[in-house]
């Protein structure tokens, strides 16, 4: 993977950036995006598939298994049966089954309850450095290191 040099961000963020473009794109091939253009920065792409999150107080605990509900590249909402807290920071593994995933941070911005759960909004991370690396820094799960 090639890392562009952006001279205002760090090292650790340039990765996480190309983490998100990689799953957008990922995103963009199977899905169908959101038509509607209000208050919208990046055009949101809906595809339903797994991903790990964990609780930012405390990151090596076990990671909670979410549904995408959609995506863009300023950040995604996901389905879960667990609530979150407004603000709360959260490690977002984009690609589950990848053992070499990298976690994204991102902040909890809006939820609402849905049928089955909760609809939780989140924007990542990327202007916070510490959180950046702190994503950079996951240890490999025992089921990362079984596959």
């Amino acid at each position: 993977m090639i890392v562009p040099n952006l001279s205002n961000e760090s090292a650790a963020t340039n990765i996480l950036r190309e983490e998100i473009a990689r799953f957008v794109v990922a995103t963009r091939e199977r899905s169908e995006y959101d038509a509607d253009p209000r208050r919208r920065a990046q055009r949101r792409y809906h595809r339903s598939w797994p991903l790990l999150v964990s609780r930012g107080r405390q990151i090596e605990d076990l990671d909670l298994s979410v549904a995408l509900h959609n995506a863009s590249e300023l950040g995604l909402a996901f389905l879960s049966s667990e609530r979150f807290q407004l603000r709360e920071t959260v490690f977002i593994k984009l690609f589950w089954h990848d053992p070499a995933a990298l976690r994204v941070p991102a902040r909890v911005r809006h939820m609402a309850s849905v049928e089955h759960g909760c609809l939780v909004g989140c924007e990542f991370l990327l202007d916070d450095e510490t959180q950046c690396k702190r994503g950079l820094d996951v240890a490999l799960r025992w089921y990362d290191e079984a596959i």
